[in-house]
């Protein structure tokens, strides 16, 4: 008896094994099913021509095929990663631009999903400064992306982003000791240094697991732990002095970088939209209001129209974004500097301390800040007042102090 029972009792085993392991086939492929796929139609869309002049070619054929570099980093990137194993998605390949027809649920429930790349900031500030009878320049060029993940609507070319990745970085030209710049860099000079910057960003810091979240979001009607940096406030009244007529490149700046920082330290766990005032209406629409936003108002502030023309169909196409979960605002809240009094006195050179306050403000929460000094060293003129120099310097110093910042405190740092 008890012979018999041990028999049928591997038996069972056995058989439930083997059912098991004939399952695992069919359930890796209701997985691979359900892997989402992804339209990639390598074309680099500019949210505004304002705030990428170095990419707008404008005629300049030196600049024309900046878009195509950019793009062609982020397709290397992908297929390698694809190659790899490591996509958290399949590739829809064969698209030549973003457009699509209008899906209808009850006839078609395949909605389409894009990856679509935004160039969010692609322009430089410039310093001049003056050692002793000669005048020397700079260029910081800065620069932001972000890797949208969106999924159409019910009508034609109609995006809603539910996720993505921004990236962000900055290089200064003229900032070397040994090969100061004596004359102000060209636009070339700068959208090569924009093109070479960012190519080492994509290639380093571009993680497609970071959009898992977003992927598993595709089919909700309210995307959750979304975060996005409402206003940048520069309530510092030394701000119009430091910044004169560059006050708009510096809100963008600092919204764009602290939100790369912030995704970059939420590792994926969180979405972080580029900042309202990147992607908002800009004639008469309300920015902040609680419902969904739209990037373009009409045919000739849509993101569309600023794609390069590839389609001659005359579609507008429309971005837009839910209301985000959390809200943020930033604030360039004081600056100050002062005479850095050494042992001895020199009459050769002069030392100056500058200083910078960042306040950042989460929801309705208290207030946090961060605060960062930097120290520079002027050459005394013949007429013996650095002012005009100094007046000179103000701009990078601060840009330099605001970026340093904006990594600060969206990493929790003091």
């Amino acid at each position: 008896m008890y012979f018999k029972f041990y028999r049928l009792m591997v038996t069972f085993v056995a058989l439930l094994a083997f059912t098991v392991a004939s399952a695992l086939p069919f359930t890796k492929s209701v997985e691979a099913a359900k892997t989402p796929e992804l339209i990639w139609a390598e074309e680099l869309l500019l949210v505004s021509d304002e705030t990428n002049q170095l990419l707008v070619s404008g005629g300049d054929a030196a600049l024309k095929g900046n878009k195509k570099k950019i793009t062609d980093a982020i397709t290397k990137k992908l297929y390698a990663a694809r190659d790899a194993g490591k996509l958290p998605f399949t590739i829809k390949e064969g698209a030549e631009s973003y457009e699509y027809e209008g899906v209808l649920t009850d006839v078609d429930e395949e909605v389409p999903v894009a990856l679509i790349p935004l160039a969010i900031m692609s322009d430089a500030l410039h310093a001049k400064y003056q050692v002793q009878d000669k005048s020397y320049y700079k260029s910081i060029v800065v620069g932001s992306l972000y890797l949208a993940v969106c999924r159409g609507g019910s009508t034609a070319n109609n995006w809603t982003m539910v996720g993505g990745i921004p990236l962000s970085g900055y290089v200064i030209l003229g900032d070397d000791i040994n090969n100061l710049i004596t004359s102000q860099p060209s636009k070339v000079d700068e959208a090569n240094a924009y093109v070479s910057m960012m190519e080492k960003v994509i290639d380093r810091d571009l993680n497609f697991d970071d959009l898992k979240k977003a992927l598993q979001n595709l089919n909700s009607k309210k995307v959750p732990d979304t975060y996005e940096v409402m206003d940048v406030a520069l309530s510092s009244k030394k701000a119009p002095e430091i910044f004169g007529n560059q006050q708009g490149k510096i809100k963008a700046l600092l919204g764009t970088f602290y939100s790369a920082k912030f995704q970059e330290q939420a590792k994926g766990k969180v979405t972080v939209y580029p900042p309202v005032s990147m992607i908002g209406k800009n004639n008469g629409g309300n920015m902040a209001n609680a419902g969904n936003r739209s990037a373009a108002d009409d045919v000739s502030d849509t993101l569309f129209s600023l794609t390069g023309g590839k389609s001659t169909s005359g579609a507008t196409m429309t971005l837009s974004m839910p209301d985000p979960a959390h809200k943020i605002n930033l604030n360039f809240a004081g600056a100050g500097w002062q005479e850095l009094k050494t042992k001895k006195e020199s009459s050769v050179v002069k030392n100056i301390g500058y200083q910078a306050l960042l306040k950042m403000q989460l929801d309705n929460q208290a207030e946090k800040s961060s605060t960062d000094v930097k120290s520079v060293q002027y050459i005394i003129p013949p007429s013996g007042s650095i002012a005009e120099l100094e007046q000179e310097r103000l701009p990078d110093i601060y840009t330099e102090l605001l970026i340093r910042l904006a990594d600060n405190i969206a990493s929790g740092k003091k």
